[in-house]
């Protein structure tokens, strides 16, 4: 092997490193309204040029991956009409671009989008590597081995097994057929029960750090509580009694979607074009919700304004005036902010007036942060309100008609022969038990003395094994009474395990069909991209890339290690004999903490410099703070530094995407046009 190639375990850390930073890039760059027009299909009308020739290639490449292999042939949404993507989809995207939603710089913290968004990038980046890297074709075991389910080799064996079966095996037909025969798909095999027990761990993982370790869990929580409680469920169980499918849908599609208004009564008689139409039943929720979200930051706001040690008016107005500035101004003063190591406040206020800086406390300073992360809070509300609710035409309104038209089909199939009201029943009782056991429990401690403790992942792997049997009954009641659906579905899942298969023998299976028709070597294209570098370059590269490794291995050894310690340690939470851990398994979370730790926050003093998401996600901001009683919450400092003090701190493999990031951008943007439509 020529001293420049780089070995399989270290193509995998560059592939990690890179495939990282490119998702998080693609999802960041939307807060820009012209990044969709640059997507490329299907939110344009061709992928080649008018002339017949290649036309620009995606600049999100990875997003496009996904949705073109694995979205966009699902049923139903294969049959959407292309207006729904390149007119009304790519306008909302736009719309929320133009909107300007805060940034976490100015916000001096973590808000509430930044860790779905961060949360949603790790995991679409875990398949997104899955399809461009390919699971290796190693034989296919026997599925009915035996599989100790109290040891986490054995779950992690055990999933290795099934994905294997899964992707190059028949597996996928099986477990079709045996929703067919019975409701319970864990009596398959072993290996199927074992599997299904660690995707159990991994998720509750997810949900303890979405609800319980991040401080806007509580808020999240409050924010689910308020929805969940506006959803007429009952009068959504009526409609579904109705035993005629086509009445049924129609019904629905009033009951939320119909607007009955001055504006929408002259729009239909066309004495208006475009006239505000009111809001429908599923604006009115969305509109709801915003609204008593924005009546705490209100709240906050106004507490600062009246507080006798407080900032002055002058200095309230100046930052007003900035919040109703152009986006240029927004940006040039957070430039400014960053290059002259000051805080977002005192480049407002400088731009303003420097005297209005000269006389400022620090408590006023503080309180000025506050002032201008709670009105931001409060637009981004109002932009996001006036985007999906008031603007016109109405874009989410149409594109939800879309959506019912073309599930329409299968939704009358499965009202034929499914009873959705018990499912809908089971899907509100999951939610409300969900909520209950995101709040405080209570519990006795060493000294026998009952205190009000967190939820830990033990609570949410209850959750999961006591409520999974009502998505199996769901499942076994489709396939058992919708065979047509059942096979429709089949076939996309066998065609979307069909883009994660890797040829045996290779080792990696990024590549596009060259010229002849042939695959290129399975290496080669990132192999070539190391080895094009300059000397020095490809030295530091490398090291990078063996510290990542070594990183990734770490990572490893420590998500096992938490498995064991909840597989082993949860009949005795169950039965209230220890207490439970705050740290569950998987590495993907410590790739959602790397995005929320790097991502770069404000100077808390008036000079200084910047700080960082670790300094600050354990806050929460102003408004959301008052929004959750006290009883409700509890300290998610405290817990965070708990559950990461065994992980490792990350390498800095910054000089990875500055040497390769643009180059593997290229090289995805060509994988993800392979085989799109030309028009």
């Amino acid at each position: 092997m020529s001293s420049t190639a780089l070995s399989p375990q270290q193509l995998g850390a560059l592939l990690d490193i890179l495939v990282h930073h490119e998702t998080y890039s693609e999802a960041e760059s939307f807060k820009y309204p012209d990044s969709i027009e640059k997507y490329g299909y299907p939110f344009n009308n061709s992928a080649q040029a008018q002339d017949g020739s290649e036309g620009e290639r995606s600049q999100s490449p990875l997003l496009q991956l996904l949705l073109t292999r694995l979205i966009l042939p699902i049923p139903g949404t294969r049959d959407l009409p292309s207006e729904f993507w390149t007119d009304k989809f790519r306008n909302l995207m736009k719309r929320f671009g133009e909107a300007e939603l805060s940034e976490s710089y100015d916000k001096g913290t973590l808000g509430s989008r930044k860790r779905l968004a961060s949360a949603a990038s790790v995991i679409h980046e875990c398949i997104t590597r899955g399809l461009l890297n390919g699971i290796p074709n190693d034989g296919l075991p026997d599925l009915h081995n035996k599989y100790d389910m109290k040891v986490a080799d054995d779950l992690s064996k055990a999933w290795d097994d099934v994905v294997q079966h899964l992707v190059h095996g028949n597996l996928i037909d099986d477990l079709f057929d045996q929703f067919m025969k019975t409701s319970n798909i864990e009596d398959h095999s072993p290996a199927v029960k074992a599997a299904v027990d660690l995707a159990i761990l991994y998720i509750a993982t997810f949900l303890h750090h979405l609800f319980v370790l991040s401080a806007e869990g509580p808020y999240l929580l409050k924010l689910l509580s308020n929805v969940h409680t506006l959803v007429p469920y009952a009068m959504i169980g009526q409609t579904l009694r109705v035993g005629n499918a086509g009445t049924m849908i129609n019904a629905m599609v009033k009951l939320f979607l119909a607007k009955v208004s001055v504006g929408a009564i002259s729009n239909w008689l066309g004495l208006t074009q475009n006239a505000a139409d009111g809001m429908n039943l599923m604006q009115r929720i969305i509109s709801l919700v915003m609204e008593w979200d924005t009546s705490d930051f209100r709240k906050a706001a106004d507490s600062i304004k009246r507080s006798k040690e407080g900032p002055n008016e002058a200095l309230l107005t100046a930052i007003d005036e900035h919040l109703q500035a152009a986006r240029e101004v927004h940006e040039s003063i957070r430039e400014l902010s960053q290059k002259d190591s000051k805080s977002i406040v005192v480049a407002i206020l400088e731009a303003r007036d420097e005297a209005l800086v000269e006389s400022l406390t620090e408590t006023q300073h503080t309180q000025c942060l506050e002032y201008y992360s709670a009105q931001l809070a409060i637009r981004d509300r109002e932009k996001i309100t006036e985007v999906l609710c008031r603007q016109t035409p109405d874009l989410i309104t149409s594109m939800v008609r879309d959506i019912v038209s073309v599930f329409e089909p299968m939704i009358r199939t499965i009202h034929k022969n499914v009873d959705i009201r018990k499912h809908l029943t089971s899907v509100e009782s999951f939610l409300t038990d969900l909520i209950e056991t995101s709040k405080p429990k209570k519990r006795e401690d060493e000294q026998k003395k009952v205190v009000s403790v967190p939820p830990s992942v033990e609570d949410y792997v209850a959750l999961l094994r006591r409520n999974r049997q009502l998505a199996y009954d769901y499942l076994h009641e489709f396939a058992e009474g919708c065979p047509d659906l059942r096979t429709t579905w089949l076939n996309w899942a066998k065609k979307s395990l069909e883009s994660f298969r890797q040829p045996r023998g290779s080792e990696n299976k990024i590549s596009t069909e060259n010229k002849s028709g042939g695959s290129s070597h399975p290496d080669k294209q990132l192999q070539n991209l190391f080895r094009d570098l300059p000397d020095d370059i490809q030295t530091s590269v490398k090291t990078a890339i063996d510290s990542h490794a070594k990183y990734l291995s770490i990572l490893e050894g420590v998500s096992m290690a938490r498995m064991q310690s909840i597989i082993s340690g949860i009949d005795d939470y169950e039965k209230n004999k220890t207490g439970g851990n705050m740290g569950g398994p998987g590495v993907y979370i410590t790739r959602w903490h790397c995005l929320l730790d790097s991502t770069v926050i404000t100077p808390s003093a008036p000079r200084g410099p910047s700080r960082r998401g670790k300094d600050v996600k354990t806050q929460k901001a102003l408004g959301k703070t008052e929004a959750i009683a006290s009883s409700e919450t509890w300290d998610p400092d405290a817990l965070a530094r708990q559950e990461e003090q065994e992980w490792p701190e990350p390498p800095d493999t910054a000089i990875v995407v500055e040497a390769l990031g643009s180059q593997f951008r290229d090289l995805v943007a060509e994988i993800s046009a392979t085989g799109l439509p030309s028009k």
